[in-house]
């Protein structure tokens, strides 16, 4: 599954997805129209009787029906589309924090990053290693109490606000493996952009749903109106709760039919992440045979019901294989294990034993993780498989979670704990500079911070890149949690160590760009960026300014930064005239971050080959350090592309 043709064919469902909510948008005009027409014509009859009753036949004929009428459609059908509008608008405002913004309409409760609950810290270590395996941020986490049937879900607008939540029947019901891939599947959606059609979805349809919503009140208000008064508006919230009831339905006809087959790749996907089809069949099998199966009772949830796991709202048997959302749990199975006998697993409670959190077994003799030197192999194959993940990296993920220190997992699990960290992976080197720095950094924080980073510094700075990156990425849903001032000062700080660095370390200022980007989409409500660049003409100055930052990021004389430099533009097919590597002066921070900013703005197909062109620059020497391999992932992560950890086959 290539991620960038999948990014490319999300855009398309996305405008298919508009292009179906307009046809279900003047389906429900029509009924509007229809209704507005049905009432008119009720109350001209009415008025032509009269006026034949009291002798004035002349005005009769005024009141002639008609299936026509120019002002009854204009104001049917202008003031449907300004509720559907509105209601559209107003749900889509309220899901702009993400993810976050589901889960806790859904009833979530936010998971503890530092939980000493076994089950909640067996769920938050599988999160965590699918994340790093991944190469994105961390996923918050939450946990809908009230829910016992077994169900999870992905929402979010990017990797930066994705969230991954669960019923407690998924936690408490699931063993690690059955968990390990529902987890897997829920991470398919995010990477390949189902999350964020899912949640355009939710406001899209939920513009028509208010139709329903105002007939529903209506109704109810009549029975505080006496029969005669009330007759009239009942007549019309009736009308609007039938309308509004048909459009969310065929709404929702037309979004299943996409989102069942969606379904079917995300298990593909996730047996293929985990190479273990025992775990997912596991988790559906026992769906199949719990009580409550995958059903919630949140009312919330019927709007929400495509971005679940499974099947989450029950149907009439008559109308659920036209709105059902998701394939039938036998097709699903079937799929998976041809061979399975029809049988669902019944559900009874876990054994103690299962609630612990086992460590992970040690990664098989042929897969290892590479620390100092890469070979072309493992950057190629992570280039390859960005956004879809093999099961090499979840190996190394669980072999790396499990391998850092344990004050390490607690401080990226606190917040004031998790700023020192992020500060010390980014003090400098050189000891002069970094006294320097950690001044600076108790100005602007405390002495007790600056001693803390400083320590952490000193335990770090000789970890591998993957590790940093990693604490990065588990220490994002922490930080989250910050308040907008408390966010203000860290970003201070964090600015103020890269200003301090005169020299160009592309490594610790992309891992500080990655920090602040996602976070800034947090607390800015930056989203991703919409497409700008369609051609590579506009993006050559960027493309050079990128690949020479490399180039010389990597090598120690002119000759090996040029040399590096051509192999890049002989992979992107740069025109003869802009194949010479550019000045030191011209590739410098603020360059590589402009480059980046209008990269990030460009079509999935641009994207792509500039990761292969900068994987070909830093392989020019044969000798891949691990700091420009990580430095690969670093800007893929700053163009939306998550790049998987290296690993390479003995």
């Amino acid at each position: 599954m290539d991620f960038f043709e999948e990014q490319a064919l999300a855009r398309k469902r996305t405008v298919r997805l508009a292009l179906l909510f307009a046809f279900a948008v003047a389906g429900v005009m029509a009924a509007v129209y229809a209704l507005a027409m049905a009432v008119y014509s009720f109350a001209t009859g009415d008025a032509a009787g009269v006026a034949y009753m009291v002798g004035r036949y002349d005005q009769v004929s005024d009141f002639q029906f008609s299936l026509w009428n120019p002002s009854v459609f204009l104001l049917a059908c202008g003031t449907t589309a300004a509720i559907v509008g509105l209601g559209s608008l107003y749900k889509t405002a309220q899901l702009r924090d993400g993810g976050s913004a589901v889960a806790i309409a859904l009833g979530g409760r936010k998971m503890d990053p530092d939980t000493s609950n076994l089950e909640e810290r067996r769920l938050l270590n599988v999160v965590e290693e699918m994340a790093i395996a991944s190469g994105v941020p961390v996923p918050e986490v939450y946990v809908l109490d009230r829910e016992v049937g077994i169900n999870a879900f992905a929402a979010g607008n990017s990797t930066s606000d994705a969230v991954i939540g669960v019923t407690h029947g998924t936690l408490h019901l699931l063993r690690r493996q059955e968990l390990q891939g529902v987890v897997a599947h829920e991470f398919s959606h995010i990477l390949n952009g189902d999350a964020r059609i899912n949640m355009r979805a939710i406001g899209l349809l939920h513009g028509i749903f208010v139709l329903a919503l105002i007939g529903r009140f209506l109704l109810r208000g009549t029975t505080a109106r006496r029969r005669k008064e009330g007759a009239g508006v009942a007549l019309i919230g009736l009308g609007l709760l039938g309308i509004g009831s048909i459009g969310v339905l065929f709404g929702r006809m037309l979004q299943s039919a996409i989102s069942r087959q969606r379904e079917l790749l995300a298990d593909a996907s996730a047996v293929q992440f985990t190479r273990d089809t025992d775990g997912l069949v596991g988790a559906l099998k026992k769906i199949g045979g719990a009580a409550s199966h995958s059903y919630l009772d949140a009312p919330q949830a019927d709007e929400a019901s495509h971005i679940f796991f499974s099947d989450a709202i029950r149907r009439l048997r008559l109308f659920a294989g036209m709105f059902r959302t998701h394939p039938p749990l036998e097709q699903r199975i079937r799929k998976l294990e041809p061979q399975w006998d029809g049988r669902f697993i019944e559900v009874t409670l876990p054994q103690i034993a299962e609630g612990l959190s086992t460590p992970p077994s040690a990664p098989p003799e042929e897969v290892m993780a590479f620390a100092e030197a890469p070979t072309e192999e493992a950057v190629s194959k992570a280039i390859e498989h960005i956004g879809s993940p093999r099961h090499e990296q979840l190996v190394f993920a669980r072999s790396l979670h499990a391998a850092l220190p344990e004050h390490w997992l607690h401080a990226v699990h606190q917040p004031p704990m998790a700023q020192a960290m992020l500060f010390g992976l980014l003090l400098a080197r050189d000891e002069v500079l970094r006294g320097t720095e950690l001044l600076r950094l108790a100005e602007l924080t405390d002495p007790q911070t600056a001693d803390l980073a400083l320590r952490f510094h000193a335990e770090s700075v000789d970890r591998s890149s993957a590790q940093k990156i990693a604490l990065a990425d588990m220490a994002t849903p922490t930080l989250r949690s910050l308040s907008v001032a408390e966010y203000g000062r860290f970003r201070s700080a964090v600015d103020a160590l890269m200003r301090s660095d005169r020299r160009l370390d592309l490594f610790e200022y992309s891992l500080s760009r990655m920090i602040q980007r996602h976070l800034a989409r947090h607390f800015e409500g930056t989203g991703p960026a919409p497409v700008r660049f369609r051609s590579f003409k506009s993006l050559l100055r960027d493309a050079r300014v990128l690949l020479s930052a490399l180039a010389r990021a990597g090598s120690r004389t002119e000759t090996e930064a040029s040399r590096a430099f051509r192999h890049g533009a002989h992979a992107l097919h740069l025109p003869e005239a802009a194949g010479t590597i550019l000045p030191v002066g011209n590739c410098t921070l603020t360059d590589v971050d402009q480059a980046l900013r209008r990269y990030d703005a460009a079509t999935p197909a641009l994207k792509k080959n500039l990761m292969l062109a900068c994987a070909a620059t830093v392989m020019a020497d044969d000798n891949v350090t691990d700091r420009e391999a990580e430095l690969i992932r670093a800007i893929g992560d700053g163009l939306d592309c998550p790049v998987p950890p290296f690993v390479q086959s003995r």
